[in-house]
């Protein structure tokens, strides 16, 4: 029976495979995805415990809440005065870079930042094109700090075989709008990752982007995470990782 149904599912493949789909239902695949990751963010929302900061569903955005996530996530993980190490990738001007550098002062602490500081390396939805939301590479006086220009599949390698082995607790931002940069930053960082360490996440909603490159780099290291805050109805989230079986 069950060669059978082999035998007959390799058929209806080949058959489907045959006839090129593509070819007249290919502009349905893009908007198939959106709804597919509308659903999977919806149910992961769905599941989400309520953090002690959360204000889904207000309807209203604004970047005020941003900093009071992150001070949320500061005063409810006790690192006010703890070495930490932050990695931001998609530093534009750097506003959230600094605000970290400035609410977290030990000497102990390192801040990376990596950006191509071009605009953006391929188009990003409807509203912004390749190219978009470019910044010259701000002014850094801390010697904790330090920015990496260039795309991240150039700069990140490098960064992750010098890292050295830290019980510091890392903060990675992710705040690169794409999703095929946001995986790329992610599975890069998998190695150095443990449990303790914090994702925030600067546009999780958007489902085919960020919200989509955490669905496939979360099931696909079996990492398992817990809901420390969510504002702006879940456009900026932060993440404690919980679990990263083999890592």
């Amino acid at each position: 029976m069950r060669s059978m149904y082999f035998r007959f599912n390799a058929w209806i493949k080949g058959l489907v495979l045959l006839i090129r789909p593509h070819l007249y239902l290919g502009f349905t695949e893009r908007l198939n995805l959106f709804f597919s990751n509308t659903i999977g963010l919806s149910r992961w929302i769905y599941h989400q415990e309520k953090a002690g900061l959360n204000d889904f569903y207000s309807g209203h955005r604004s970047g005020d809440k941003r900093e009071q996530l992150y001070q949320h996530v500061i005063n409810s993980q006790s690192i006010q005065d703890q070495p930490v190490d932050y990695v931001e990738f998609g530093v534009f001007g750097g506003q959230s870079f600094f605000w970290w550098m400035e609410h977290n002062r030990h000497s102990g602490s390192t801040f990376h930042g990596f950006d191509t500081f071009e605009g953006l390396p391929e188009d990003w939805g409807l509203g912004f094109k390749k190219g978009d939301m470019a910044s010259g590479v701000p002014a850094l006086n801390d010697p904790r700090g330090k920015f990496y220009k260039g795309l991240f599949q150039d700069t990140v390698p490098g960064f992750i075989k010098q890292f050295p082995i830290s019980a510091n607790k890392k903060i990675i931002h992710l705040d690169a709008d794409l999703f095929s940069s946001t995986l790329y930053a992610l599975t890069s960082m998998a190695p150095i990752i443990k449990p303790g360490d914090i994702l925030l996440f600067d546009e999780f909603n958007v489902p085919n982007h960020e919200f989509f490159a955490f669905k496939v780099f979360s099931e696909s290291y079996y990492i398992k995470t817990k809901l420390i805050g969510a504002v702006n109805d879940y456009y900026q989230v932060a993440l404690l990782i919980t679990d990263c079986p083999g890592l």
